[in-house]
């Protein structure tokens, strides 16, 4: 079993920066206690008893289709419907 990895407000402040995530001050504990709720989630998934467990077991191969190459619509038709794009890529508000 794994351990409990508890996030603290200077962790979630400075993962916030590095996202340029905005964290308003009064928010902060509330994101603080959903993480802490997430991370809760990810610890029970990752401390999951798997022995003795195949997970390719029920892979069925042999039904699968052929990959086939089709056209796909052009770039510039994409990006003939974008508010803002430069050189060849979408561009969106930061």
């Amino acid at each position: 079993m794994g351990g409990v990895f508890m996030l603290n407000r200077a962790q979630l402040v400075e993962i916030a920066r590095l996202a340029k995530i905005s964290l308003p001050a009064e928010d902060a504990d509330v994101v603080l206690a959903e993480m802490g709720d997430l991370i809760s989630i990810a610890q029970s998934v990752c401390d999951a008893d798997l022995t003795g467990y195949d997970c390719t077991a029920d892979i069925e191969t042999s039904d699968m289709r052929e990959d086939v190459v089709i056209p796909s619509t052009p770039a510039d038709v994409l990006l003939s419907t974008a508010a803002d794009s430069r050189q060849g890529y979408f561009c969106g508000p930061r």
